[in-house]
């Protein structure tokens, strides 16, 4: 069974300034990440992992899982794991196409969380650290950041507030994926909830990649320029002078 973990109340993402297909974030779980993603991957190459229900491709010696198992390895406890990496395909018969230094590649990736060259995947290469503390991802399409981003927010905030909130348009999601580049911070615990408005404070804190170093950020940021509203069931973006 998954282990409950409490819901992560700062939410960070750092886009890389070598790659722009790469984010590392502190705050995203798993389950979160796969509750947000649309549409959700089909198959995972299970690279580092403890999931005891996987299957074993002969042709490259990995386990994987396919779309109906999916919501069994999120159950799992994957913060247990310490470190769980994945990479995606689309379909399960690409796994008997992996060429040997498709298999090194992905070996290198599972070992350094990072591309020896290129690694082999559908849309996402996925390395993390004690679920939700560390994470670092390789994307194939910014898009498919910035409306998983925006979704894990969107999640965070009906958990947080226990209200029914909708998703964050467009205009907003390209700014929240452009302030990545800054070191996006948010700290749920700052928001304001009035009856008819909540208020969510974010800034920018630069690129860190050691995950205490951002939750020490926490009781350091006073400052908070920008405020994301969400009022009468639509949202706007505040800069404060």
């Amino acid at each position: 069974m998954k282990k409950k973990q409490d819901n992560r109340e700062i939410l960070y993402v750092s886009g890389s300034e070598i790659d722009q297909h790469c984010f590392y974030s502190y705050g995203i779980e798993f389950f979160e990440f796969m509750s947000c993603v649309e549409p959700r991957p089909a198959n995972l190459i299970l690279l580092k992992h403890k999931f005891e229900d996987g299957k074993r491709n002969p042709n490259c010696g990995f386990d994987y899982v396919i779309s109906s198992e999916i919501d069994e390895l999120i159950e799992d406890d994957v913060y247990g794991y310490g470190d769980f990496c994945w990479v995606d395909v689309e379909q399960e018969e690409d796994l008997d196409r992996l060429t040997e230094p498709q298999i090194a590649e992905l070996l290198f990736f599972g070992h350094l969380a990072k591309p020896l060259n290129e690694i082999p995947k559908a849309r996402f290469a996925y390395y993390a650290h004690d679920d939700g503390w560390f994470n670092k991802l390789y994307v194939t399409y910014l898009e498919d950041y910035e409306r998983m981003l925006s979704a894990v927010l969107v999640f965070k905030l009906r958990e947080w507030t226990r209200r029914s909130i909708r998703a964050i348009p467009r205009h907003i999601s390209r700014v929240l994926l452009e302030a990545t580049q800054e070191g996006l911070f948010i700290d749920l615990s700052k928001i304001q909830k009035g009856k008819d408005e909540i208020r969510i404070p974010f800034t920018a804190v630069g690129h860190y990649r050691d995950m205490d170093s951002v939750y020490g950020l926490k009781d350091e940021i006073t400052d908070y320029p920008i405020r994301l509203v969400y009022s009468k069931q639509s949202w706007k973006l505040i800069r404060e002078s």
